[in-house]
């Protein structure tokens, strides 16, 4: 997380005002970006609430060419959780094939909640996504 961490403090501004233009900058730039520091950009654009504005370009950024430990997933198969909440597959582990989810409310809009309840991994509940990769981290990589 050093290296995402250590870009976010050179952005111009708050973090979640930057991400976007990094994002951009790495697309307009052709710079490779290793499966993790896609997954850990992600993680510091949900905590900023930006991650669903700057996942499509995070997506079409180059790979670095090494497997990714971690990666991205398809966010479209859902899976209905208890209390009422949507759970959705966001991060998963290419080693052990564990998931971290992110866990919405469905609004009356009929559509997820913008922000998370909370974060799984495992049987595992998490207040923040930080968190929740942090725990995915320990054991899996």
């Amino acid at each position: 997380m050093a290296l995402v961490q250590e870009l976010a403090g050179l952005l111009p501004g708050p973090v979640e005002d930057g991400l976007g233009p990094l994002v951009e900058g790495l697309l307009a730039y052709q710079v490779p970006v290793s499966g993790l520091d896609r997954v850990r950009l992600s993680v510091l654009a949900e905590e900023q609430g930006v991650r669903e504005r700057i996942t499509p370009g995070l997506l079409r950024c180059f790979g670095d060419g090494v497997p990714a430990v971690v990666r991205l997933l398809d966010e479209d198969e859902v899976v209905t959780g208890a209390g009422g909440l949507v759970l959705v597959p966001w991060i998963g582990c290419n080693r052990c094939g564990q998931v971290l989810w992110r866990a919405h409310r469905w609004e009356d809009w009929d559509d997820l909640s913008e922000q998370a309840e909370k974060y799984l991994v495992g049987e595992a509940e998490f207040g923040t996504a930080g968190e929740a990769f942090a725990e995915l981290q320990r054991t899996c990589l």
